[in-house]
């Protein structure tokens, strides 16, 4: 891990540099993640392309408060270009509410960015009240990870990632969790230009399959891939064809 400072705390990235590189892609995690999220991606990036993924401050190696809201999540991704000088074409990737954060972030700040990979997204993103009410209460739940993965997902995919969420705090959650229940950008997903790329597992429980197709319907000229057997872990639970997908869209978008 490498870290810089920001606003006076560690911000902490994974980056893989390529000399002479025609592009880069920024990896975004969701809610209570971080950079691990994005190792299959980060192993087998499109060639020439470098590749950072970060963890958002208050989660994993990143200090400093956790972000209030996904408008301050676009804000900093609106930052990181320049602080960690990233090639363009810059490819923003976000899975979940890091997705949420893409969005805005290519609203609100689209000079920074060349183009959007939405993974397990949605123009808004509504948390079952009940949820909220136990992280609030300081109540964390494991199995809710279950409903997360597709059922054909091997049991060994998923028990890696319980551990990983079984470090994380149910005040982290509450916050992500919060941000997430207030985003909707229903409203203006219309307005992105940015050439987009949406993918969601088959099995994606959490942001469903129409979620997906309404991203394509208002997003002009977007392409679509649904990736069958996974869930809403799409990139761990499938990684090789998330990889495959990734690389082709930003080939083709680069020619």
């Amino acid at each position: 891990m490498q870290q810089l400072m920001l606003n006076g705390s560690a911000f902490a990235y994974e980056a893989r540099w390529v000399d002479n590189a025609q592009g880069s892609l920024l990896f975004v995690h969701g809610s209570g993640g971080d950079h691990h999220v994005w190792e299959g991606q980060m192993q087998q990036l499109p060639q020439h392309f470098s590749g950072v993924a970060i963890d958002l401050p208050g989660h994993a190696a990143s200090a400093g408060p956790i972000l209030a809201s996904i408008d301050a999540g676009a804000r900093l991704l609106s930052e990181l270009p320049a602080l960690l000088n990233l090639p363009r074409p810059l490819w923003l990737v976000g899975h979940s509410m890091g997705a949420a954060m893409a969005i805005s972030a290519a609203l609100d700040y689209e000079r920074q960015f060349d183009g959007l990979i939405l993974i397990g997204a949605g123009s808004r993103l509504r948390v079952l009240p009940a949820i909220l009410e136990a992280l609030r209460a300081g109540k964390l739940d494991p199995a809710f990870l279950r409903v997360s993965f597709s059922p054909a997902t091997p049991a060994a995919i998923f028990k890696k990632e319980l551990i990983a969420f079984q470090q994380v705090t149910a005040a982290v959650l509450y916050n992500d969790f919060t941000a997430c229940d207030h985003f909707d950008r229903s409203a203006d997903v219309a307005r992105i230009k940015l050439p987009t790329l949406v993918t969601v597992g088959e099995d994606d429980k959490l942001t469903p399959l129409n979620y997906a197709q309404q991203l394509q319907d208002h997003i002009a000229g977007s392409q679509l891939i649904v990736i069958p057997q996974a869930g809403h872990y799409v990139m761990l639970e499938k990684p090789d064809e998330v990889n495959q997908a990734i690389a082709a869209f930003v080939g083709s978008a680069n020619r």
